[in-house]
């Protein structure tokens, strides 16, 4: 059971749907509301369908959200009168939300980024700048509330490799080795090192390089977290329902806790969500050049006719020729060969319309 009632949740969709500013690359889908900021995102799960899954609830996006910590006194972007927000594309298709107010600005920019071994980007990171414009230093700390959903139709809304299933509430604090937490429909996959790009929708949320560490995770109710400004007191005997209210509805805050920041200076957070995968310890922007995006995926020659699917193979063709040229990398023997069979299995299917 989720937020609003089903009236109230429509007429929020059709309001949000106008204002929302929609930015696409590779398999991943962001759409950002101009009015707040706030946004949902989306995972390409089926080429060949052109089927996005949302990886975090999506009907509405209000419930997902990060909490300023300013000296003591907490705000939520997006929902606070006293921050200016204006959002904006910008160059390569990142996204950019400002929200400012005489004492801070919180630049947060979104970009898609591509894990090792994946040919077109499978992952966003959500890049936070936060500048103390007051005229003293300032304890400044950020929450973020991912409002998860996947894992809602199994017992077990989370996963980690050393935790295992997650199915009440839990913290990882500040002694955690867990460089991921999971949630999928099919756990058992998804706590898998192993798991890929190639597997179902799962949404990873990194706690390690090329993120910034969270000093803390919480897994808990929705609800629970929502109606504190902060942290909670974790009971590891409650579940994800918060009766008679929040029935089977999971959520994960990530903490970064307040440190003092002089004038003028700016603290850097960076958090990384997408398809669950095991190579973002060297995750990479997309379309930076790297020479194993020639390894295009492609649909087989026998697989049925979808102009978006073929549009996709050819898009990361021509970005990752684009940035070679750009950036004078040579073409491998394995770089030509990938590129040659994606090219004739495309050009095969071309003759199929």
């Amino acid at each position: 059971m989720k937020k609003l009632p089903m009236l109230a949740l429509a007429v929020a969709m059709l309001v949000s749907s106008s204002y929302g500013l929609e930015a696409k690359d590779g398999r991943m889908r962001l759409v950002v509301d101009e009015r707040s900021g706030r946004f949902s995102l989306h995972y390409l799960s089926d080429v060949a369908t052109n089927r996005y899954v949302p990886l975090l609830y999506a009907q509405e996006i209000r419930t997902t959200y990060p909490t300023l910590m300013v000296d003591q006194k907490t705000y939520r972007l997006g929902d606070t009168s006293e921050f200016r927000v204006t959002v904006g594309k910008y160059e390569a298709g990142a996204v950019k939300v400002e929200y400012r107010s005489a004492f801070c600005a919180v630049r947060q920019t979104f970009t898609f980024v591509a894990s090792k071994g994946a040919a077109m980007a499978d992952s966003v990171r959500i890049g936070f700048e936060i500048e103390n414009l007051s005229q003293n230093d300032s304890k400044i700390g950020l929450r973020f509330l991912l409002d998860t959903w996947l894992g809602e139709k199994s017992l077990a809304h989370f996963g980690s490799a050393s935790s295992g299933a997650l199915t009440g509430e839990t913290e990882l604090g500040s002694d955690y080795s867990d460089s991921w937490i999971r949630s999928a429909e099919n756990l058992g996959t998804a706590i898998s090192t192993e798991a890929q790009v190639e597997n179902p929708a799962m949404l990873q949320i990194t706690l390690t390089v090329p993120a910034t560490r969270p000093d803390k995770v919480i897994a808990a109710n929705w609800k629970r977290l929502n109606d504190q400004d902060w942290a909670i007191t974790v009971n590891r005997s409650r579940n994800f329902t918060l009766l008679p209210y929040s029935i089977n509805d999971s959520a994960i805050a990530l903490f970064f806790e307040p440190t003092e920041v002089r004038p003028g200076s700016t603290r850097s957070i960076d958090i990384l969500l997408g398809q669950a995968n095991s190579g973002y310890a060297v995750a990479k922007e997309s379309g930076t050049g790297i020479v194993s995006q020639y390894a295009a995926i492609a649909p087989a020659e026998a697989a049925p006719l979808s102009e978006m699917a073929d549009l996709i193979a050819v898009r990361a063709i021509l970005d990752a020729l684009n940035d070679a040229l750009a950036t004078g990398t040579p073409l491998s023997a394995d770089d030509q060969a990938a590129l040659n069979a994606t090219l004739e299995r495309l050009e095969t299917r071309k003759g199929k319309y």
